[in-house]
This record gives structure tokens, sequence and C-alpha cells, in this order.
């Protein structure tokens, strides 16, 4: 477990423990349906769980080598889940005012810089991630604020914070995948990057999965409905 800022802890744990809500926020303020959001929400719930122990019990370090692909597994399964039933995931509407905004819950990434300071996360990691995230929520915000009653909501708008957040996240995998003890690593840091231990493990493990659900929920509303 990482000696953690306190703010570290419980700005990590209350985007942990809201996740669940947003999704049936999502569906249910969307006009969709708010059975299928509770469904999906609890689905999440579930998941949280089990990364939680995941992360708590350091299992990614432990497996060594197969540890190493918990990270990309967990990135990619939620969002193949979607793409595969697209059709019951995005068979109504849903708010592109909710599916940006939840990337406003990027900022938190700005955890990194703070445990970068306190010798737990190396700067080759902690500026990219962090500066990163800290970016894609301020590109989200302003999207929201400047097209708040435009409809429909413009695909440029919706295409930016798509590919801004994506962006960020190839980044942050990059350096933070090339700066840990793995076969691959390519940064060696003074300091080792401790990011996928608790509590700025759940970020990797199941806050980025969560955002990238997001991100492509987005883009396949967007696409069928046009709003």
């Amino acid at each position: 477990m990482m000696d953690a800022h306190p703010v570290t802890m419980v700005v990590i744990m209350s985007a942990y423990l809201v996740t669940p809500i947003y999704v049936l926020a999502t569906y249910t303020f969307s006009g969709a349906s708010k059975r299928k959001g509770l469904r999906i929400g609890a689905a999440f719930l579930v998941l949280g769980a089990f990364m939680f122990w995941v992360c708590i019990a350091d299992l990614p370090r432990r497996l060594d080598l197969a540890g190493n692909l918990i990270v990309p597994v967990m990135w990619l399964t939620p969002t193949l889940i979607l793409f595969v039933w697209r059709d019951w995931f995005v068979d109504r509407w849903l708010c592109q005012k909710w599916l940006i905004g939840l990337q406003l819950f990027r900022a938190i990434g700005g955890v990194f810089l703070i445990e970068m300071a306190r010798g737990n996360i190396p700067g080759i990691f902690a500026y990219p991630a962090g500066l990163g995230d800290l970016a894609v929520a301020a590109i989200a915000l302003a999207v929201l604020l400047r097209y708040w009653n435009a409809k429909p909501f413009p695909a440029g708008a919706v295409y930016l914070v798509i590919a801004a957040g994506v962006l960020d996240f190839l980044s942050a995998f990059f350096f933070g995948f090339g700066s840990s003890e793995t076969p691959v690593q390519l940064f060696f840091p003074e300091i080792p990057n401790q990011v996928i231990v608790f509590p700025t493990g759940l970020i990797p493990l199941f806050l980025v999965p969560y955002a990238i659900f997001f991100h492509a929920l987005s883009w396949l509303s967007y696409r069928r409905f046009r709003e």
C-alpha cells in the first residue's frame, strides 16, 4: 500500500464510490431506461469491488509477468462488451451533457502530481498522466459551458473530448508501462513507479476503464442519434 496523501485517498475513493450512481443518473436523466442504468451501474459496482480486491492485494505486482496484462485487459474489456452489445446499451438517446460530463472527473489525475511531490511516483509518469487528465477535464468543461444549450450538440465538440481523452490515456499507458518494472521497461527513473498499488492503482485498474467506456458510449450514442 502506498503512503499516500489523505487528499489522494479521499479523491480516489470518492470517485470510485460514485461510479455506479453516475451510470444510473446518465440513463435516468437522459430519459432512457432507468432499469438498464441500474443494471449497468450494478455491474460496475461488482467490477469495482473485484478490482478493489485486486488492487489492495497487490495482485498485478505479485503475479509478475501475468500481472502486467491486468491493466490493458481491464482497459479494453468493458468497452468491448459495450461494442458487442451496443444495440442493448444504446437503444435510446443518451444526453451528451452527462456523457461528456463524466470526463470532468478526470481532474482526479491531479493526485499523480501530489504523489510525485511525495516521492511515490516518478515525474516521467506523473507529468504526462496528471497534466493530461487535468487538460481533458478542462476541455470537457469548456465544451459543456460553450454548448450547454446547443441542439444538436456539435459533432466537433463531442469528437474533440473523445480524441483528447483517448490520446491522454495512450500517453499515460506508454509512460506508465514504460517506467514500471516490466520486461519491456523503457524508462528507469530514480523513484520506482508505484502507481499500480493502492490507492492510486484504482485509477488504472477501474476508473480509467470506466472513463473509456463513457467515451465509447458517447461516440456510439452520437453516431446513432446525432444529439
